[in-house]
């Protein structure tokens, strides 16, 4: 078998270790773990699968150092490999949702921030259970694992007279949006309960509180008296002669 052939399927078993053994190892921790922030887990069955054409590619890879370079098991390897590949970026790929967790939770908690927004009345800023909850319709899939289940759904936690976003979760469980009212209920914040931000496993905390991570809410403004003077004059015509 010649030295080119040998190179180019061992970096492509390398590859295939490298992607189907780091899946199998993510999925295992997290079965164990308190909190996973994944848009899905790894799909064991195609995890295991790909550890086994590792594997056995490796094995016939060493067999075919004394074979031609004709050797059907060496075809094979190649053709089951690049197969599993197709599978997984062509095919299962493409079911997949495009945004990243990160992604998922920031838009979370902005929507319903600018849900609450648009309810907002100019004396206070909404503060109906069945409301908000309203709002967690719209979120979609929650992007979370506990011991490798998935959050079947979002959770709201209302809180009242916070002097600012939730830095704790409390008692609040993972998928939960917190809504912090100000005291002067003229604002509100939101946060989401996940695991700290950056982190893929880990303990149950707010995502973060910082920047746009926080969703923001206050009280609807009202529409400034308009300036007379700020109105254009428009001149009659000057009637013409005969």
């Amino acid at each position: 078998m010649r030295l080119s052939g040998v190179i180019a399927r061992s970096v492509l078993l390398l590859f295939l270790g490298w992607l189907y053994g780091g899946d199998l190892i993510r999925w295992v921790q997290a079965q164990s773990a308190e909190v996973t922030a994944m848009s899905e887990l790894p799909r064991l069955w195609l995890s295991l699968l790909g550890c086994g054409v590792t594997i056995g590619g490796v094995v016939v890879l060493v067999m075919a150092r004394q074979q031609p370079a004709s050797w059907r098991p060496i075809r094979l390897l190649t053709i089951a490999a690049l197969g599993l590949l197709f599978l997984d970026f062509v095919v299962l790929n493409s079911r997949r949702l495009p945004l990243s967790t990160d992604e998922q939770t920031l838009l979370a908690a902005q929507f319903i921030a600018e849900s609450a927004n648009r309810a907002a009345g100019s004396e206070a800023v909404p503060r109906d259970p069945a409301l908000l909850g309203s709002f967690l319709e719209g979120l979609g899939t929650v992007p979370f694992f506990v011991k490798g289940e998935r959050v079947p759904h979002w959770k709201l936690d209302l809180r009242e007279r916070c002097p600012g976003p939730a830095s704790e979760p409390g008692d609040a469980a993972v998928g939960t949006v917190i809504y912090c009212v100000a005291a002067d209920r003229k604002q509100a914040w939101v946060t989401l309960v996940g695991t700290p931000m950056g982190q893929v496993f880990g303990p149950r905390a707010i995502v973060s509180t910082e920047g746009g991570w926080v969703g923001h809410v206050q009280v609807a403004r009202e529409p400034e008296p308009e300036d007379p003077s700020d109105r254009p004059v428009w001149e009659a015509p000057t009637p013409r002669g005969p």
